[in-house]
């Protein structure tokens, strides 16, 4: 069987990713959950994983090459299993084709939907390591074979490393001190990366608020029954995971808020895919949880700090940045009651949690003093009304309160 290695949709508003580099060689034997090469977005390095077992037979596109998302970037089979002569863009094409007008239709038909030939790598000599793009000397290069994976696995071009070895060997300390030199100028030019993040971000709030008529509406709880529940969990668990179980099990009766909007219809979900804000170097990123439905909050504190630690550093798996169907905007602790997030196109709804603090609190008639947070809850008018928003609210509330 020759399975394809695809790019997956990042969000609706990614219409292009850079291949950065393929962490294997054609020929490699490799199994389904390991990751054979990197691409990259405006918010993350992104791991594709071979999704088969077999040998990785061919790549299809070579590293440094812009492609929009459902190419189909390697072919993964059998050694004696014969590879078809494959468009790395067809499955674009049929996209386009089952949503198209008739007049885009036939636009489709007419033309490839990107100018990028399939590239057939020449594996290297065993001693020495694929120029990356942007390098033009094709000379074979000493290097060990411990510097050359200390190299592969930093990104460094041995061709740019003067070795220090016997007759010019690359040795592991030459590749130490080029790793160095590349985080001192990283550090050095980290602004203007911040600043094109920084870019995209305004672009995508714009859009968010000239695009979709917001409306928001806001709740307070009190959280004394979900404090418990976090601390009986374990240190590892937060409020956010608390939340996020929460809303699971809230959007399970409320599924006209759990979706994104296609183009002039919104789109409803089966699955929900929790997306949770994290504030980074890069700036505001947001992965998704898998599936949080029937999860445990153990469960759930363990794939949030795995998606935080993965935003952090800059690499996200390629079901971290699968679209979200309802994004969690918690501020954290601090003195904030509230605040109205703009929904992440093209979703339906997001909520804000302002900080969790010790207010009064009216309980049987009597003042008592309560851990309380204001949840403000901001949807998309176009598909949810005011009765629907509340009613979520108001059961999110109860399920808060008798966690």
């Amino acid at each position: 069987m020759v399975g394809e290695v695809i790019v997956p949709v990042m969000d609706e508003t990614t219409d292009s990713v850079l291949l950065v580099r393929w962490l294997y060689h054609e020929g490699d034997t490799v199994r389904a959950s390991d990751v054979v090469c990197e691409i990259e977005t405006a918010k993350a390095t992104v791991e594709i994983q071979a999704g088969y077992d077999g040998l990785l037979r061919k790549q299809l596109i070579a590293p440094g090459t812009s492609i929009p998302p459902r190419t189909v970037i390697a072919l993964v089979a059998g050694a004696d299993d014969s590879l078809p002569d494959i468009d790395p863009y067809h499955h674009i094409l049929q996209a386009l084709r089952a949503s198209a007008t008739p007049t885009a239709q036939a636009r489709a038909d007419a033309a490839p939907v990107a100018p990028v030939a399939p590239v057939a790598p020449v594996r290297p000599d065993p001693s020495a390591t694929p120029t990356p793009p942007g390098h033009t000397h094709t000379i074979a290069v000493k290097v060990s074979p411990r510097a050359r994976r200390l190299a592969e696995d930093n990104g460094i071009d041995v061709g740019a490393i003067a070795g220090s070895g016997p007759d010019g060997r690359i040795i592991e300390d030459d590749v130490k001190a080029a790793i160095e030199r590349n985080a001192q100028t990283a550090r050095a030019t980290s602004a203007p990366d911040a600043g094109h993040v920084r870019q995209a971000t305004a672009e995508r709030v714009t859009e968010a608020w000239r695009t979709i008529p917001h409306f928001h509406m806001s709740i307070t709880v009190d959280m004394s029954s979900g404090t418990r529940s976090k601390d009986a969990a374990g240190s590892a668990v937060t409020y956010t995971d608390v939340l996020a179980l929460a809303i699971a099990q809230t959007l399970v009766h409320h599924p006209a808020l759990n979706g994104y909007w296609d183009t002039t219809m919104p789109v409803l979900s089966s699955e929900i895919r929790l997306g949770i804000v994290v504030q980074t170097q890069r700036g505001l990123v947001i992965p998704a949880f898998r599936d949080v439905r029937g999860r445990t909050l153990v469960d759930i504190a363990q794939e949030r700090e795995q998606l935080v630690q993965q935003a952090h550093a800059g690499k996200l798996s390629a079901s971290a940045v699968a679209q979200p169907t309802f994004t969690l905007s918690n501020i954290g602790p601090g003195h904030i009651d509230a605040f109205d997030a703009i929904i992440s196109p093209p979703q339906l709804a997001i909520l804000s949690v302002g900080s969790i603090n010790l207010r009064p609190w009216v309980l049987n008639s009597a003042l008592v003093v309560r851990p309380v947070a204001t949840l403000t809850l901001g949807v998309d008018h176009r598909v949810v009304d005011g009765q629907a928003a509340a009613a979520f609210l108001e059961r999110l509330k109860i399920r808060l309160e008798a966690m």
